[in-house]
């Protein structure tokens, strides 16, 4: 099946250019994102769905370059210490290129914030949707991000959980990096359409 088509003009609005124009940003500036910017990214998160409105996001941010370079390292160790030895080569090829001292995980972003999700939370997919928010949030606003599922190590370290003061139950559900972009994001890749495996009419 051809690929989805771009909106007509009807149907563009704000919103949906966001939805349409973020990218994952690799490559960011040296720029420093204000803190009231960043605190109305994770504003936008926390209007996120949220199952019988338990709102359950709890975040961490980062903006200590030194700690995030911090992160960085040991979040790679974590990943090379499970996969290594991987019977899934892919994997294990992954692991084997993150051992490299100069690959970033986290691409020398300058903010980096975490979104938990505390115990008492009925579906931790929550989180995913707020981090979601806070990517087109970010975007709207000329920021870039990325998640970063190479991180999720993290959750399990329990040095950075007392570190970062994420209290007993809590899960790491995204690790997202945000910041300026250095350069100009290509357009999107086109969608695949055929992914619809049924329509009832």
């Amino acid at each position: 099946m051809a690929p989805f088509k771009k909106p007509d003009q009807q149907l563009s609005n704000p919103v949906m250019d966001a939805i349409y124009g973020r990218r994952s940003i690799r490559k960011y500036s040296d720029k420093d994102v204000p803190d009231e910017i960043i605190k109305e990214i994770i504003r936008a998160g926390t209007y996120a769905p949220t199952a019988v409105n338990k709102q359950p996001w709890r975040f961490v941010v980062v903006k200590n370059r030194k700690l995030i370079d911090e992160y960085d390292e040991r979040a790679k160790k974590i990943f090379v210490s499970m996969f290594k030895d991987s019977a899934v080569p892919e994997l294990a090829v992954y692991a084997k290129n993150l051992a490299k001292p100069e690959v970033r995980i986290l691409y020398e972003a300058p903010v980096f914030i975490l979104v938990f999700t505390s115990p008492e939370a009925l579906n931790e997919h929550d989180c995913a949707l707020a981090a979601e928010n806070m990517m087109l949030a970010a975007h709207s606003m000329g920021i870039g991000s990325c998640w970063i599922g190479l991180a999720a190590g993290l959750g399990s370290d329990e040095e950075f959980l007392k570190e970062a003061g994420v209290p007993k139950g809590h899960k790491l559900v995204a690790p997202v990096i945000f910041g300026y972009p250095a350069k100009g994001a290509f357009p999107a890749p086109s969608r695949n359409a055929d992914v619809i495996l049924k329509w009832i009419p």
